[in-house]
């Protein structure tokens, strides 16, 4: 009979017992909430007294919410004029602050956000000249069926004239 190389062993064994725990973690059944009674009774005989309420349990109350962390001299500083979806601007001595890096990567997702931004105002752009195409063909629409209707109205069927039986 071969040997079994331990650390082999030991791999095997670990993926085995994380695989296990995995499934046990997946397949859990959802945790069961106690609904409190209002008076729990001893069913094993009538005559028995019942036992006293449970004593409710005081909940401490929540922690006050801590204080916000001061604004640190990195915070972007966007200005109140700007539109809601300009891109926030760092000042030079933001920039001069940070390693470069960071720099490229503040370049890499100003550029992303304004390719997105130029996509969203032609986007804009196409549905008003939508908008505006479907307009004009409910008008030329509307056109069209008045003047169907005014056909239709001009085209009342004759009467059909009797004909004599024939002779």
């Amino acid at each position: 009979m071969p040997k079994r190389d331990p650390i082999t062993v030991v791999g095997v064994v670990s993926t085995v017992l994380l695989v296990t725990g995995g499934a046990m973690l997946y397949l859990a059944p959802p945790p069961q909430t106690i609904q409190p009674h209002a008076q729990l009774t001893n069913q094993s005989s009538p005559f028995k007294e019942p036992l006293p309420a449970p004593t409710p349990i005081p909940v401490p109350p929540p922690p006050p919410p801590a204080p916000a962390p001061a604004p640190e001299k990195t915070a972007l500083r966007t200005s109140t004029t700007l539109s809601a979806l300009s891109p926030p601007e760092l000042t030079e001595d933001d920039l001069a602050q940070l390693t470069p890096s960071q720099r490229s990567h503040y370049e890499t997702l100003r550029k992303s956000l304004q390719s997105v931004l130029t996509k969203v105002q032609t986007l804009e752009e196409e549905n008003t000249k939508m908008q505006q195409a479907l307009d004009k063909g409910d008008e030329k629409n509307q056109v069209l069926d008045a003047e169907i209707n005014k056909l239709r109205s001009q085209q009342t069927p004759e009467p059909a004239k009797a004909t004599p039986p024939p002779p």
